[in-house]
C-alpha cells in the first residue's frame, strides 16, 4: 500500500535559506491541525515555540532513531529555567504519541496539547502548572515517515532484523517491547506484533525507559495516546488481575470519558487493558511504567476516530475532543488524589 504526504504538510513547512531568515519568519501554526505532518515539520513547528515561549518550553534531543531522526522531547512548565529542586508540589506528566506509526491522528493530539499548553497558556490553569508536562509528540518517527510515504499501515520501528524464508523482516512493534511480561508477545520475525530479540531492544523505547528513570519519583501520571477504538485503560494488559490502586486510576479515567461525553457526545469505554482488550498483551508501556516505575496512574487513550489516519478535516476537532478529556484527568487526578502526588523530587532531563 502506497500513500504520500498530503500537499498541506509541504506548506506548513517553511523554506528559508538560512538560520537568520528562519528565526525572524514565524512558523505558521494554522494549518497545523489540517493535515498530518511529517517529522521535518514536527521539528520546525518545535523551533519555533522554543524561540517564542523560552520561558516555559525547553526540547531535549534525548534520543536518536535507528535511521537517525531525532526524537525529540518537550517539557513545558511555568518555570523552564529553574535550576533548582522543583517546588513541593511540582509533579510530572509523562505522554507519548506515535508508538505505533501508523497511528498518525495521536501525534496530532500530541502537537495540540502543547500548543494548548503554550499558545493558549493553559500551562498557567491551577491544576495545570502544578505539574511539569513531558511530551514525546513522535515516539517512533522512523516507522511514521515509513507509514506516511510508503505503507499507511505500518506500524513497528525500521530496524532491519535478518532474513527468513527468503524473505528480509523489518521492525519491532514497540509496545511489545518494555521489560514486564515480555515473553508473552509472538517470536515471529515478521509479525506487525513482533516483540523483538529481548526487552528494550529499540532506541525508541530505551529512550522512554530512559525518561522513567530520570523522572523518578516525580512523574505521577503517564499517558500514552493510540487509536482508535474509543477507550481509556489502566494497567494491566498481560493479566487480569488489576492493580491495587485500579478504582483511582478507573475514577482517573472515567473523568476523561465522562468530560467527553458531555462536550461532544462521544462515548469511551473505561477498564482495564486486559479486560477491554480480550486477550492478554506482554511488554506494554503501561504495564511497564505502573509495574516497574511504580507511577501511580498509567493510561492509553485510544482516541475516538475512524481509522488510524481519519480524513485531515477530522484532525482539529478530534484533537479538540481529546484535549478535554485529557484536561480533565489532569484536574480530577490533581484535585482528588494529593496523598498520592507527594514527593516531587528533581527533574534531571539533560
Amino acid at each position: 500500500m502506497s500513500s504520500q504526504p498530503s500537499v498541506c504538510a509541504s506548506q506548513v513547512l517553511v523554506e528559508m535559506k538560512t538560520v537568520k531568515e528562519r528565526e525572524t519568519i514565524p512558523f505558521d501554526s494554522t494549518k497545523l491541525f489540517q493535515c498530518y505532518q511529517s517529522h521535518e515539520a514536527i521539528k520546525q513547528y518545535l523551533d519555533d515555540l522554543l524561540q517564542r515561549y523560552s520561558s516555559k518550553i525547553e526540547i531535549f534531543s534525548c534520543a536518536e532513531s535507528y535511521e537517525g531522526r531525532e526524537i525529540r522531547t518537550v517539557r513545558i512548565c511555568t518555570d523552564v529555567k529553574q535550576q533548582t529542586r522543583s517546588p513541593a508540589n511540582r509533579w510530572c506528566i509523562l505522554i507519548d504519541a506515535g508508538i505505533h506509526a501508523r497511528e498518525w491522528i495521536t501525534v496530532s493530539v500530541a502537537l495540540f496539547i502543547v500548543k494548548q499548553l503554550l499558545e493558549e497558556d493553559a500551562i498557567s490553569t491551577k491544576n495545570f502548572r502544578r505539574f511539569e508536562w513531558i511530551i514525546l509528540p513522535l515516539l517512533n518517527p522512523d516507522g511514521y515517515e515509513y507509514s506516511r510515504e510508503h505503507n499507511k499501515m505500518w506500524r513497528k520501528t525500521r530496524r532491519p532484523l535478518g532474513m527468513k524464508n527468503h524473505r528480509t523482516c523489518v521492525g519491532v512493534d514497540c509496545n511489545r517491547n518494555f521489560n514486564v511480561a515480555w515473553t508473552i508477545g509472538t517470536t515471529r520475525f515478521c509479525s506487525l506484533l513482533y516483540r523483538g530479540e529481548r526487552p528494550f531492544s529499540e532506541r525508541e523505547t530505551k529512550n522512554v525507559r530512559d525518561l522513567f528513570r530520570k523522572l523518578r519519583p516525580a512523574c505521577k501520571f503517564y499517558l500514552s495516546l493510540h487509536s482508535y477504538a474509543k477507550a481509556i485503560l489502566y494497567p494491566r494488559a498481560y493479566t487480569r488481575t488489576l492493580p491495587r490502586n485500579w478504582q483511582m486510576q478507573q475514577t482517573v479515567a472515567e473523568a476523561g470519558a465522562t468530560a467527553m461525553l458531555k462536550a461532544t457526545g462521544v462515548r469511551y469505554r473505561c477498564g482495564s487493558a486486559s479486560a477491554v482488550l480480550h486477550h492478554p498483551v506482554g511488554g506494554s508501556s503501561i504495564d511497564y511504567a505502573h509495574d516497574i516505575e511504580k507511577v501511580p496512574v498509567a493510561l492509553v487513550m485510544e482516541v475516538a476516530s475512524k481509522g488510524f489516519h481519519p480524513p485531515e478535516t477530522h484532525i482539529q476537532r478530534i484533537c479538540e475532543e481529546s484535549w478535554i478529556g485529557i484536561g480533565a484527568m489532569v484536574n480530577c487526578l490533581a484535585g482528588n488524589f494529593r496523598t498520592v502526588l507527594k514527593g516531587s523530587g528533581t527533574l534531571h532531563l539533560r
